[in-house]
C-alpha cells in the first residue's frame, strides 16, 4: 500500500510550477527534516499568483478566506489526491503576531528530493512566529533533534 503522505508530496512535486518559489511547511517539513513527528495534512506555500495558477489547474473551487483570529491567506484551497493526504495551498500568507499582521516570508529553499522545504533554522522561527501551542512543542522537537545530530 503506497503511504499516503508520499502519494501527496508526489502529487504537489507535479502541480507546483517549477520556476517559482514555493515551500512546503509545518509538520511535513520537519518530517523531511529528519525530525519524528506524524504529519496529518501537507501545507503548500507561495506567492498568491503562484497558488492561484494552480487552484485554476486543478479546477479546484476558491475558498472564502476563513474566519481565522491568527492565520490569512488568499487565495487558500484544500485538495486530497486519491490516497493521499489532504493538501492546504496557502497564498500570501499572514499571521497575526503581536499585535499585528505579518507576511510570511522564507529565505531559505532547501531541496527535499523533488521538494522544497525552508532550513530548520527558518522551520524554527516559522513556528516561533505561528506561536501555537503545538507550534511550541515542536520547537522542542526541533531543538531534540538538532542536539542528537
Amino acid at each position: 500500500m503506497a503511504d499516503p503522505l508520499q502519494i501527496s508530496l508526489d502529487f504537489v512535486a507535479t502541480v507546483m510550477p517549477a520556476d517559482a518559489p514555493w515551500w512546503i511547511i509545518g509538520s511535513t517539513a520537519l518530517k523531511l527534516s529528519g525530525v519524528e513527528v506524524e504529519p496529518r495534512d501537507v501545507d503548500v506555500f507561495a506567492a498568491s499568483g503562484v497558488i492561484e495558477a494552480v487552484r485554476l489547474k486543478l479546477g479546484a473551487a476558491a475558498m472564502a478566506p476563513r474566519p481565522d483570529a491568527q492565520f490569512r491567506s488568499m487565495p487558500y484551497f484544500q485538495f486530497q489526491p486519491e490516497g493521499g493526504l489532504e493538501i492546504d495551498f496557502m497564498g500570501n500568507l499572514e499571521v497575526f503576531s503581536r499585535g499585528s499582521w505579518t507576511a510570511l516570508a522564507i529565505e531559505s529553499r532547501i531541496i527535499a528530493g523533488n521538494i522544497f522545504i525552508p532550513s530548520l533554522d527558518e522551520q524554527r522561527r516559522i513556528l516561533h512566529l505561528f506561536g501555537r501551542p503545538k507550534d511550541l512543542a515542536r520547537i522542542e522537537l526541533i531543538d531534540s533533534h538538532k542536539a542528537r545530530r
